[in-house]
């Protein structure tokens, strides 16, 4: 996790935490009496401050100055957060800063510093206890032991008397441009402890640890469910094709469909499809962002732009993986249901479904195809995932010139991720949702992968392996845009970044 991924604050906090010792708004006199500083030691600190930056006495400020002056208070370049601080500051967007600009930035940092230190510091006793700082960050969905606390109190008491005043609080984050959230300022913290400890530089085991593990499971959950609802028809006319032996047909498919059930035939399985897609995108997500952080610092990286292709590959298909094997039982009974020939639309209950397979095939049936699923769900999730980051820093850096990418540059890479990813091991799908669908007990059972392919090809032939390729791509397509379009809300959404 990076705490510099997340958007400047441009403007003053609107936290209903902004107030001050009475329960008003915070005021610039609010600050002034928490520094012990008046209106004029203030406007030469500033003055001080900003010719520091301004060496070369311009008037103004640029991306090199800030970047020197940054150096030259021994703020590491690591840090990578000179391009924001400029951003959040110049307000005409000419690339430079004079005074009145810098000045209120400082006037506005401030402001919202004071706002979550009075937020922090219930008792109102001019400082911020160790117990305090805890009980913020838990509230903040961040757990932390002893001995990371005490590290994150060492690094900002300068007195090292083990408490925290306004006037720590304010130079440790004066310079840092992101919103002063409980979780950006803790992720800031992650950065100095990785980059400026000197000679004792360790790395902290608290990164990725306890943080947003919850909040990655559920985008992934929200993401997952959003989709494949959207996308429920068009699923069930893709399984129903792969199973045909004949020469399948979209229309007459779709005829049956909507004999043996009306419109609601469309859906038959999507209950259990959500319950299923759910826990897999929530755990293939969340691996998918562990796996990444854990290769970065394997490789002793941790700058996440460094990420590259291979290790997106690598990270995506074991997510996937394991995301498949984690739900398969249940991707199983859902594909027995799509495929159920019952009179006048009636469908078997999960009960009584899952209660035969049990039965009469054993446990070993509910795990029928998984092979061919995982051959083909690694290089898929790998490709999809892969594509998707790729496609997206790519339109970031050459398209949006470092911008974030909206909604629709999201679809169009997750449209292209996820049709690159479904038509590379479609084959794949179309060799398990058979095995999935058979019953093991007739004739014409398949008996195992080899023999699908085999009678696959010799019965129907190469384009026997792409059955159903034309409502996948059109659910594909949709599902995967939906849910990276949903993931990427609900991570900005749960302050993921």
């Amino acid at each position: 996790m990076e705490g510099l991924e997340a958007r400047p604050s441009k403007e003053k906090p609107s936290n209903p935490a902004n107030k001050g010792k009475g329960g008003g708004p915070v005021t610039m006199d609010h600050v002034l009496l928490a520094l012990g500083e008046t209106k004029d030691q203030r406007e030469l600190r500033i003055v001080s401050l900003f010719n520091l930056f301004d060496t070369a006495n311009a008037g103004y400020l640029d991306y090199a100055r800030i970047e020197a002056g940054l150096g030259a208070l021994h703020i590491p370049s690591e840090y990578k957060f000179a391009k924001d601080l400029l951003d959040v500051c110049d307000a005409n967007r000419d690339g430079r800063v004079d005074y009145q600009d810098f000045k209120r930035y400082m006037d506005d940092k401030e402001l919202e510093l004071y706002a979550i230190f009075q937020a922090i510091d219930v008792k109102h006793n001019g400082c911020i206890l160790p117990e305090q700082l805890w009980e913020a960050l838990v509230r903040a969905g961040i757990e932390i032991d002893d001995e990371e606390l005490a590290r994150f109190v060492e690094r900002v008491d300068k007195d090292n008397n083990g408490l925290i005043t306004f006037e720590e609080w304010r130079d440790f984050l004066l310079l840092y441009p992101q919103e002063a959230t409980i979780e950006n300022i803790y992720h800031y913290l992650e950065r100095v402890c990785l980059v400026d400890i000197g000679e004792q530089t360790v790395t902290p085991q608290v990164i990725s640890k306890h943080v947003h593990a919850s909040r990655y499971l559920i985008a992934g959950a929200v993401a997952g469910a959003t989709s494949r609802t959207a996308t429920a028809p068009l699923d069930r006319l893709k399984v129903v094709l792969q199973v045909q032996t004949q020469r399948a047909r979209i229309m007459p498919a779709v005829r049956d469909i909507w004999r043996q059930g009306g419109f609601m035939g469309f859906y038959r399985g999507n209950g259990l499809n959500v319950f299923k897609v759910a826990p897999e995108s929530a755990i293939r997500f969340y691996t998918y962002e562990m796996l990444k952080s854990f290769i970065l610092h394997s490789n002793g990286e941790e700058d996440k732009a460094k990420i590259g292709t291979t290790t997106r590959l690598v990270s995506g298909g074991l997510a996937g993986a394991v995301a498949q094997a984690a739900i398969y039982p249940m991707d199983l009974v859902k594909t027995r249901i799509q495929t159920f020939a019952g009179e006048g639309g009636r469908n078997p209950s999960l009960g009584t479904l899952a209660r035969e397979i049990w039965v009469q095939e054993g446990p070993r049936a509910f795990y029928r195809g998984l092979v061919p699923s995982l051959l083909g769900i690694v290089p898929y999730a790998g490709i999809d995932l892969a594509a998707y980051d790729t496609l997206k820093d790519m339109s970031k850096k050459y398209i949006l010139h470092d911008s974030e990418p909206g909604p629709l540059v999201q679809l169009g890479c997750g449209t292209v991720s996820g049709a690159l990813g479904a038509s590379c091991v479609y084959p794949l799908q179309v060799v398990r949702t058979r095995m999935q669908a058979q019953r093991f007990n007739k004739d014409a059972a398949y008996e195992g992968m080899a023999d699908v392919f085999r009678r696959t090809l010799q019965h129907e032939g190469f384009r026997g392996l792409y059955k159903g390729i034309l409502p996948n791509l059109f659910k594909v397509v949709p599902s995967a845009s939906i849910t990276y379009i949903v993931y990427e809300s609900m991570k900005k959404s749960l302050d993921l970044g």
